[in-house]
């Protein structure tokens, strides 16, 4: 068991670990997916998500921004009965606001990547941890970036969870010291 790798042995988890969790991502698109899916497991596991992904990927034409954006109640009706997500109509609602959100952080910033990655000087920042307990849960940068966003239209993304997506995007390197797949940027 890789203690960093939450402390668990289920094979999701460590394989969201291995290859994606705390490595940087820079496609804006993959960031609003990955922003979305955060924003959709707030009150439950982040794995419960994770086994869900697909079926999310589905239902939201596989995150393209545009398209989630036109979404409409209509939509959401329909939503409500899909196979394998969280039917929680003001969750799906979330992530039609989030698209429209970041189509405007497009125009306003050019890329809503370098809007996110301006919040860490655009290096990730290695926190540095050696132990499980050392890890934090929340920040003012991650206060401050839920706050812009909400001003954006995203919801379900508090300082929390604005913290674990920063972890998750590489933003914030929260790999433990010594751990195999430590970005090497660190």
């Amino acid at each position: 068991m890789n203690e960093c790798a939450f402390g668990t042995k289920d094979e999701t988890y460590l394989e969201y670990h291995d290859y994606f969790w705390g490595q940087p991502l820079y496609d804006s698109k993959e960031l609003f997916k990955l922003i979305a899916l955060e924003s959709q497991h707030a009150g439950l596991s982040w794995l419960t998500i994770l086994k869900k992904k697909e079926s999310y990927e589905e239902a939201f034409y596989n995150f393209e921004p545009k398209k989630v954006a036109k979404m409409s109640d209509k939509d959401i009706d329909r939503l409500m009965e899909f196979p394998n997500i969280v039917h929680n109509r003001k969750k799906l609602e979330a992530i039609v606001s989030q698209a429209r959100g970041y189509l405007q952080i497009e125009k306003d910033y050019k890329s809503f990547s370098d809007f996110l990655w301006s919040y860490v000087n655009h290096q990730p920042i290695n926190m540095g941890y050696k132990k499980p307990r050392d890890r934090k849960t929340v920040d003012d940068r991650a206060t401050q970036l839920s706050k812009d966003l909400k001003k954006y239209g995203f919801k379900f993304l508090g300082p929390v969870t604005v913290f674990s997506f920063l972890e998750a995007a590489g933003l914030y390197d929260s790999h433990l010291e010594g751990c195999p797949v430590k970005p090497s940027h660190s």
